[in-house]
């Protein structure tokens, strides 16, 4: 399985932890400007763990996944971090993420999504690992468990003939935000538009969504496709937070 971060645009370096967004956006500064909540992520994270300047207090974000996102990444705690679930919960830098990861996550509800992204930066510290690195395994991981596990009737065994028709509807029971368009164009290629994300997290969603459709492919029989990321552009406002249209390019190869 190759992934690519597009045609014109390099995988970040492994002492980076994002996207390069400046080729779209013009510089983005590491300096919070003030005390206001940041709605933009650096342009690297070598040096700042920018994913714990949540655009707000952990719980009240208005971008929700379900649940069953956070039970992976707390399955991912359970095996990867040594000393387990104590360990993780040391590591973070707040009592209001604490909390938040202190509740128990029902698979099937929405939760704010920004703790996940922030607990994905902290495990992928702990782990000793680059934030895109962590955040495209994580991606795998969850697709390979989707098809076994919670989306089997929509995903296992299943041939990727009609693959684009099944991931839409998947893509709604993942979050309660954003708008996705999947097509088929030809044989053996998809085009996936996901239009009204949160720009914030971008420098994470960007890497697990290509790791995702390539775990996913992969589990479906297509272990040699490639999932690239064409595009990624401006729309708009929600409140303060900008919102991007993200395209990906997955090409089927057995």
């Amino acid at each position: 399985m190759t992934d690519t971060w597009g045609p014109s645009r390099p995988p970040p370096s492994s002492g980076e932890g994002t996207p390069r967004l400046t080729d779209t956006w013009g510089p983005i500064s590491s300096e919070r400007p003030s005390s206001r909540p940041s709605t933009r992520p650096p342009t690297a994270t070598g040096e700042r763990a920018w994913y714990l300047e949540l655009p707000c207090p952990p719980g009240e974000g208005t971008f929700r996944s379900k649940g069953i996102a956070y039970r992976g990444l707390a399955h991912l705690v359970t095996s990867r971090v040594e000393g387990g679930p104590p360990a993780f919960a040391a590591a973070l830098p707040t009592p209001a993420l604490q909390r938040f990861f202190d509740q128990p996550f029902l698979a099937s509800s929405f939760y704010d999504m920004f703790p996940l992204v922030a607990g994905s930066g902290v495990l992928a510290s702990l782990a000793r690992i680059p934030l895109d690195v962590f955040a495209h395994q994580q991606g795998r991981t969850q697709a390979a468990h989707d098809v076994e596990h919670a989306y089997r009737a929509l995903l296992q065994g299943k041939s990727t003939d009609d693959i684009h028709s099944r991931l839409r509807p998947l893509a709604g029971r993942y979050y309660d935000f954003g708008e996705w368009d999947v097509e088929r164009q030809g044989p053996d290629r998809i085009r996936v538009v996901e239009s009204a994300l949160p720009i914030w997290i971008m420098p994470w969603f960007i890497p697990m969504q290509i790791g995702y459709f390539s775990g996913l492919m992969a589990a479906m029989g297509k272990p040699s496709s490639t999932v690239t990321m064409q595009s990624f552009r401006r729309e708009g406002l929600a409140g303060a937070m900008p919102l991007v249209v993200l395209e990906l390019a997955v090409v089927l190869r057995d």
